[in-house]
């Protein structure tokens, strides 16, 4: 599948930045939302703020054989992108507000929201991502430690029955898990 040419600068409702390396999680939140994948058994994963995939090759090859990996992004900044074997791939470039009610409720067993921080952005996706996490699923944020959008959403979430655990990253930018079933 051929890769569009993204734009070099990034613009929405709440920012225009020229895109750097440093907008991609830590490697080690990669690794870690794979072990949860594997711990788990989960089969679908979504993810809202793909970037260049750091994040999303750990992700997809934690997937079992059969399982399913979404991934959304304003722009297509994705490096050394391959299709996997046997596990089903999609990739949906355009505005996670207007992709994220299009998909099917109660489906995604792990949801990793690292999009747009903004406290309204990221409260608009989580609202969206509630119908679409599995019953006994997991929404994972990322960047609740050092910035406020994402770390209002963890004491938001609590506050409506949400269970968390907040992990420091090596960067000190924070991984932050919700379920009600914890």
């Amino acid at each position: 599948m051929p890769k569009s040419k993204a734009p070099k600068r990034v613009t929405t409702a709440t920012f225009s930045e020229e895109p750097r390396h440093d907008w991609n999680s830590e490697k080690e939140v990669g690794v870690f939302l794979a072990s949860l994948i594997r711990l788990t058994k989960a089969r679908t994963v979504l993810e809202v703020g793909v970037f260049e995939g750091e994040t999303s090759k750990h992700i997809i090859e934690a997937l079992p054989q059969g399982g399913l990996y979404t991934g959304i992004d304003i722009n297509d900044y994705r490096k050394n992108w391959k299709e996997p074997d046997g596990k089903v791939v999609s990739f949906l470039i355009g505005d996670s507000l207007a992709i994220l009610p299009t998909l099917p409720e109660y489906h995604y067993d792990i949801i990793f929201i690292d999009g747009d921080h903004s406290w309204e952005h990221v409260l608009s996706e989580f609202k969206k991502c509630e119908r679409l996490v599995a019953r006994n699923g997991i929404i994972a944020l990322h960047d609740t430690i050092h910035l406020e959008g994402p770390r209002k959403l963890v004491e938001y979430a609590a506050h409506y029955g949400y269970k968390n655990i907040t992990l420091n990253t090596p960067e000190i930018r924070g991984l932050s898990l919700l379920s009600r079933s914890f």
